[in-house]
């Protein structure tokens, strides 16, 4: 007679920690792989990639990017492990760029006890005069925002790019 080995309780996963995403991965240009959320998404927008740029690295835009951004304080410009916060519907969060390659790559870190996020932003002309952003997001935050799956996570991205290309081609 043979006995089934007893299946452990799961064990709750464990936060990878802000600063050890940014050192792994946003410091090298991508999002953190083995984060259980993940998304991507594409726009075009008729705008050349410095314009872009401009629009998405320099912070103070943001409330203009989103209605539901605001408070931004910290350094505007974009520089690696330049630290800024923000808030969204009323959180406060921290970030901290990583890649800073104006008007080719973004990358940050995001997080508040118990969520770490971190963020990819290419920029690559289309060859009309115009750009288009890939964006790469995860997120790690089981406890905090558990209702973030990679469906909403994809509709949070869709809403940064269209506030993007709505600012940018306006200004």
């Amino acid at each position: 007679m043979s006995v089934a080995p007893a299946v452990a309780d799961e064990a709750p996963p464990v936060d990878p920690g802000r600063d050890a995403v940014h050192q792994r991965h946003v410091r090298n240009g991508s999002v953190d792989p083995s984060a259980p959320v993940q998304a991507s998404g594409e726009i075009t927008i008729a705008a050349p990639p410095a314009k872009v740029w401009s629009v998405l690295s320099d912070v103070r835009n943001w409330p203009s990017i989103r209605s539901d951004i605001g408070d931004v304080a910290g350094d505007p410009e974009a520089s690696p492990d330049a630290v800024f916060t923000w808030s969204t519907s009323g959180v406060r969060l921290t970030s901290k760029f990583g890649v800073v390659e104006p008007g080719r790559k973004l990358t940050w870190t995001t997080s508040l006890p118990g969520l770490v996020m971190a963020h990819e932003y290419r920029f690559e002309p289309d060859g009309a005069g115009g750009t288009r952003i890939l964006c790469r997001e995860s997120l790690w935050a089981p406890t905090v925002a558990p209702q973030i799956d990679d469906d909403e996570l994809r509709s949070r991205i869709r809403s940064w790019l269209e506030g993007i290309k709505a600012l940018a081609e306006r200004s």
